[in-house]
């Protein structure tokens, strides 16, 4: 259920955060069609041989996916390794099939 935040002049309705999990590469794709421009992608990848973080982000027509480090053991966010765009969804897919792992663990949110 909704919670309701009143202050004097704002009323402001907060959603509960919503998060999907995604397992086979198939689902991954059809994720990156349907994406909204208010929504992503957050998946677990490899970068030069080494376990990174993956966003993928729409905005119109165009992806952008980005690309960073693990901090520590915690799986946060470290360092941005890099920052690439795409005009369609097939140049997307061919960049996640090298980036992602065998065993897919990816989110959309």
């Amino acid at each position: 259920m909704p919670v309701f935040v009143f202050e004097p002049v704002i009323r402001a309705r907060l959603e509960l955060f919503y998060e999907k999990k995604v397992t086979s590469f198939g689902a991954l794709v059809n994720a990156v069609e349907v994406l909204d421009e208010d929504s992503g992608i957050r998946l677990d990848g490899v970068r030069n041989g080494k376990k990174c973080l993956v966003f993928v982000t729409r905005f119109g027509t165009s992806y952008t996916m980005m690309t960073y480090s693990l901090a520590g053991k915690t799986g946060e966010p470290g360092k941005r390794l890099g920052v690439l765009e795409f005009d369609g969804v097939d140049a997307v897919a061919a960049e996640l099939r090298s980036t992602a792992p065998g065993r897919i663990r990816a989110f959309v949110y």
